[in-house]
């Protein structure tokens, strides 16, 4: 696992393990998260955060990274994202073929009788 995502992934524990305990934080969000993230990532995340678009009054093209982290203004929508992102490269990093071979000992038997029941109903 790269060492960015192992980073993302303890920062976010402590994140939510705050939230559960009910712990205030200094700020809502960590002024570092902006170096994990690229400007595209940050507006897709405002996306996904006003449902789609991002309203008129926020000017993307002036804003810096910061100012975006800061519109953005909880970390929940960002461990989303994340989250959201990880799981589809987890499923495209799994070959096909694995996904398509029987789970159990059982599933490969009946496979295998079903085999047999077919050759003979060709050869009749």
């Amino acid at each position: 696992m790269e060492d960015n995502k192992k980073q993302l992934m303890k920062h976010f524990a402590t994140v939510l393990r705050n939230l559960a305990l009910e712990k205030e934080t200094e700020s809502l969000i960590s002024k570092n998260l902006v170096f994990y993230f690229s400007r595209k990532e940050l507006i897709e995340i405002l996306k996904k955060k006003f449902g789609g678009t991002i309203p008129k009054e926020h000017n993307l093209m002036e804003m810096e990274n910061r100012e975006l982290l800061e519109l953005i203004d909880n970390e929940l929508f960002i461990i989303s994202y994340v989250t959201e992102k990880w799981s589809k490269e987890e499923k495209e990093d799994k070959p096909i073929a694995e996904k398509s071979k029987p789970s159990s000992s059982r599933a490969q038997q009946n496979l295998k009788s079903n085999d047999k029941k077919d050759e003979k109903t060709t050869k009749s």
